[in-house]
């Protein structure tokens, strides 16, 4: 299908720190002439998924984030602020559950696209250590 099946390399940094590496094959990413198109808009391109997910880690990931919230959370001295981030806390004590239902059911769409939520929600919340 390609003739050349060899991959640039490249590395994606964030703040001056390595945050992975990425192999791109130039031909696939050229490519306009598949079913449905692998690149839709002229000049804009999408990682959709990089590596295989290391789902222990995030869990474990997303427990330990969700423990430091609930300490934060019940150390807090202002009760208007102990009140924002209770309903945040059920937020992603929700999210947690949607999680473990499309676990249950075997649901890896479902369980991909709320792992990819819930990550940029701790993120946003300030936790970027995974």
């Amino acid at each position: 299908m390609f003739a050349d099946t060899t991959f640039k390399k490249f590395t994606i940094a964030e703040k001056d720190k390595l945050v992975g590496k990425l192999e791109i094959n130039n031909e696939l990413v050229a490519s306009n002439k598949f079913i449905r198109p692998f690149i839709r808009e002229v000049g804009s391109k999408m990682v959709t998924k990089i590596g295989n997910r290391n789902y222990e880690k995030l869990n474990a990931y997303i427990i330990n984030c969700m423990k430091d919230y609930y300490s934060r959370l019940t150390n807090n001295t202002s009760i208007s602020e102990q009140q924002m981030m209770l309903s945040t806390y059920k937020h992603l004590y929700e999210m947690w559950t949607d999680l473990h239902n499309y676990k249950r059911t075997n649901n890896i769409v479902e369980m991909d696209k709320t792992y990819d939520l819930f990550s940029y929600e701790l993120y946003v919340l300030g936790y970027n250590e995974f």
